[in-house]
């Protein structure tokens, strides 16, 4: 397939977002089961008068909680994961030319930098081919 197709690029976008969507409509349905599981728990715990089986309800609850809170971190992940795919950095940038005049950099010991893309798209690449230029005309 070639990368530089638009064609291609906008299909991998397509195909990105929707495997994103999919995987947050299988993310709320996990939440609304489990909250589905909660109230059948939280019932049946309330007739419950044996201890073992009370403590055995109270650590599948808090398994139960720790999924849910797992199911929520991923799914903000994934609206994150969807805007990044959706964000046009040539047209809507945030940080403007301006803002690096007069810039003083003497203090910055780490800088990190994200490289978000599809499997292939070069971004392995492009840091290796970045770490030869910095070689060459640092030393």
């Amino acid at each position: 397939m070639d990368k530089t197709d638009p064609k291609a690029r906008a299909q991998g976008r397509q195909r990105a977002q929707e495997e994103n969507e999919n995987r947050m409509r299988e993310l709320q349905d996990e939440i609304e089961r489990d909250r589905q599981r909660a109230l059948r728990e939280a019932q049946e715990h309330a007739r419950i008068e044996d201890d073992e089986q009370r403590r055995q309800l109270d650590r599948q609850r808090r398994e139960r909680e720790e999924r849910e809170r797992k199911q929520k971190e991923e799914e903000q992940f994934c609206k994150l994961k969807d805007e990044l795919i959706n964000y046009d950095f040539q047209s809507r940038p945030r940080i403007k030319k301006a803002s690096f005049r007069d810039l003083v950099v003497n203090d910055i010991d780490v800088l990190r930098i994200a490289l978000i893309g599809p499997t292939g798209s070069g971004k392995t690449s492009f840091v290796g081919e970045n770490m030869f230029f910095l070689k060459l005309h640092v030393t």
